[in-house]
């Protein structure tokens, strides 16, 4: 049994793009964050993993012209 499902509507498809970059920023800072206490207890090792977070994330803000979301350049 197939499910039928109507098209997103152009509001909802950018209110879930706007959602979907909000988060990218918050997982850029949660990231941040993380990779600062990191450094602190000299966990140099893990910050690898935290910087990966950042750079995936700002790539991704970056494409859509969105960088202003983490308090870079738009």
């Amino acid at each position: 049994m197939s499910a039928l499902t109507a098209p997103l509507s152009p509001a909802a498809v950018e209110a879930l793009r706007s959602l979907e970059l909000r988060i990218a920023a918050v997982r850029y800072r949660d990231a941040a964050e993380h990779c600062q206490a990191l450094a602190a207890s000299a966990d140099f090792d893990g910050c690898l993993a935290a910087q990966d977070e950042m750079r995936m994330c700002r790539c991704q803000l970056e494409a859509a012209g969105r960088l202003d979301l983490i308090g870079g350049a738009a």
